[in-house]
């Protein structure tokens, strides 16, 4: 092999070693999450030491209730059945984001006066709350709605779009709502 070739061969491999090294030949991507709100009153990401982008990469921390007939629900919860809906949905990802927003503030009271609230929504997705009995307030614990969430990102995702209305754990007048942002229950 000639001298000149033996150059040239080793100036490639210098310049690929080097960019490699410098990593000019490798595309690092960052990924942008959507920003997660709190619906009104409820605590901050900041309050709760979360971002976005941790709502987004935790794991989900599913709770061990029972979520099939929820045995614990208030005796008019006979009048309600949870169910799905496919007329206005939200990306799952965007749904257990808000999931884990309302099970990190679990023991907070996630409550309202009047007939709907936005407890949170992020990307596409909105997780309401409706006072179906029209009760001057209606309230539970986040991680009870989480329940509900819980309920409807398991039962009723299709094709990774979730929609649908599960009671509260204990709490059949409150009505937790999955669906898109973009409906504008209470904005």
């Amino acid at each position: 092999m000639s001298f000149a070739i033996r150059l040239l061969s080793f100036a490639i491999a210098t310049s690929l070693t080097g960019n490699v090294a410098h990593g000019l030949s490798t595309t690092t991507k960052r990924t942008i999450y959507p920003e997660v709100h709190p619906g009104p009153g409820l605590p901050t990401l900041a309050e709760l030491n979360l971002t976005s982008e941790a709502l987004y990469t935790m794991s989900p921390k599913f709770d061990s209730r029972e979520l099939g007939d929820q045995p614990a629900l208030a005796s008019r919860s006979s009048l309600y059945t949870d169910n799905c809906q496919t007329y206005s949905t939200a990306n799952v990802d965007d749904v257990i984001a808000c999931f884990n927003y309302l099970e990190n503030i679990g023991s907070n009271t996630c409550g309202f006066s009047g007939d709907n609230v936005q407890f949170c929504y992020a990307g596409t997705a909105q997780i309401t709350g409706s006072n179906i009995f029209e009760d001057p307030v209606v309230a539970s614990l986040c991680s009870d709605v989480a329940i509900g969430v819980q309920w409807i990102f398991t039962y009723c995702n299709v094709g990774g779009q979730v929609g649908g209305l599960a009671a509260a754990y204990g709490n059949g007048d409150l009505i937790v709502g999955v669906e898109n942002v973009d409906q504008g229950c209470c904005s």
